[in-house]
């Protein structure tokens, strides 16, 4: 009598229970076929032992996790088909010869010095509007900003309630964008 040959979902199950053998059953069960899939999605030989363990790493915390798929080929297979759509849409640096100089148009050069103007004035703009707060508002900010703590952190540290806090930020806000918006807009 041959031994019985556990079905997809009863592996699932145990692997997401703890079992570390269910899961190397499913992993020998779908390695072959997801590394056709992804090589297939990308026709990229260098891409596929790294997407494929991505797809096996991500199945293994999401049962860990407690999902247990009904179909887990399907849903194995939709993780591949994330992994390489993740892959497809991440920005790639353009690469270029050693011994040649990219091309930049003087047009480019234009536009990025004019947006470095543009984005100077807006941090003059900024520094007048904050120059205008009483102190004890611009410590609130530079604690919240340049200092990088929690709303509690500063509660704590100036002896104010949590939700003072929060409200004297929020009109702070409120008034810069009041004083940094162009006249005769609304903010």
């Amino acid at each position: 009598m041959e031994p019985r040959i556990p079905a997809d979902a009863e592996l699932a199950r145990r692997a997401a229970a703890g079992d570390a053998t269910a899961f190397q059953d499913l992993t020998r069960r779908y390695y072959r076929p997801v590394s056709a899939f992804v090589w297939k999605r990308l026709d990229r030989a260098d891409l596929v032992e790294d997407l494929v363990q991505e797809t096996f790493l991500e199945a293994f915390k999401a049962l860990k996790g407690g999902t247990t798929p009904q179909h887990f080929s399907s849903w194995l297979f939709g993780i591949a088909h994330h992994r390489c759509g993740k892959y497809l849409r991440r920005k790639r640096p353009v690469l270029f010869a050693g011994d040649a100089v990219p091309e930049q148009s003087v047009s480019d050069n234009t536009l990025l010095l004019d947006e470095v103007e543009e984005q100077q004035k807006w941090l003059d703009r900024l520094e007048v509007g904050l120059a205008g707060l009483p102190p004890e508002t611009r410590d609130l900010l530079d604690r919240k900003h340049r200092r990088g703590q929690t709303c509690e952190q500063i509660a704590a540290a100036t002896g104010r309630p949590v939700g003072t806090v929060k409200s004297l930020l929020a009109r702070t806000y409120k008034q810069l964008r009041e004083r940094l918006a162009p006249s005769g807009e609304a903010p």
